[in-house]
């Protein structure tokens, strides 16, 4: 199993590699490619680590990073925001190779930060097997399935309840390149306010600009082999203090 997982995470960073490398081009597609496999393979990562039973806190450490990120969103927007109706959009749940339900923890962060703000939630299913190349393809089209309860393919989704009417869509698995035409969102998202917990692209600034998106959580570089401190502030555990532990990988870009 820990192979898999290991091979899993190796194959989805490779995927997530080239996505970057041809979004960097101008390819449209590679955002969404590394947004999508980069959250593959830090799911499959923190797999293998659990599996090799020493490395509980590298596994520990990782996942208090991301509720880390995700908490920090969520009290920008209960402070900023709470008077609006929120829509989180998310992954659905998913088990691992040993059949274990893997938590959803920038979910879990996010909600901890809303606080008594309540939010409906829109899971988006993980993409496995030939749906996850197809991920090089997602596009507006299956994010508007997505809102009326259809898959990439436009099959029913079991279990799918209609979300409603939302003012504010956070979303902690990015969203589409095609999302926003004319610095304006389309279809269910004309007239929306956005924010990212991750996915967030410098090529949306504009968006900032006319109040389209509100927030988005940046990742900090990570620091070269030759800086020594950089790289020990990095892979230190989180700090308790929600604030400090955010301020060593993230920042918080707000209008």
């Amino acid at each position: 199993m820990q192979m898999i997982a290991i091979i899993g995470a190796v194959v989805s960073g490779i995927v997530m590699w080239i996505g970057n490398t041809n979004y960097k081009k101008g390819a449209a597609w590679g955002q969404p490619v590394a947004i999508a496999f980069g959250v593959i393979a830090i799911a499959m990562g923190i797999w293998a680590m659990t599996l090799n039973g020493g490395n509980a806190g590298a596994v520990n450490k990782e996942i208090g990073y991301q509720k880390v990120r995700a908490e920090k969103l969520g009290k920008y927007i209960a402070a900023n925001f709470a008077d609006k109706k929120i829509l989180v959009l998310t992954s659905a749940e998913y088990k691992d190779g040993a059949g274990n339900l893997v938590p959803n923890h920038l979910l879990e962060g996010l909600k901890k930060g809303l606080g008594s703000v309540s939010c409906d939630v829109l899971a988006r299913p993980v993409p496995e097997g030939d749906e996850a190349m197809e991920e090089m393809e997602w596009r507006f089209k299956h994010l508007a399935n997505l809102f009326e309860g259809k898959d990439n393919k436009g099959n029913a989704i079991s279990g799918y309840s209609p979300v409603g009417d939302f003012d504010l869509l956070i979303t902690t698995i990015g969203l589409p390149e095609d999302t926003f035409k004319g610095g304006k969102g389309q279809g269910k998202l004309a007239g929306k306010s956005i924010a990212f917990v991750q996915g967030y692209t410098e090529r949306w600034g504009a968006m900032f600009k006319n109040k389209t998106i509100v927030a988005a959580v940046l990742d900090k570089p990570y620091p070269g082999e030759s800086d020594k401190a950089g790289l020990a502030n990095w892979e230190q555990n989180p700090p308790s203090d929600m604030e400090k532990a955010f301020d060593v990988r993230y920042t918080l870009k707000t209008n």
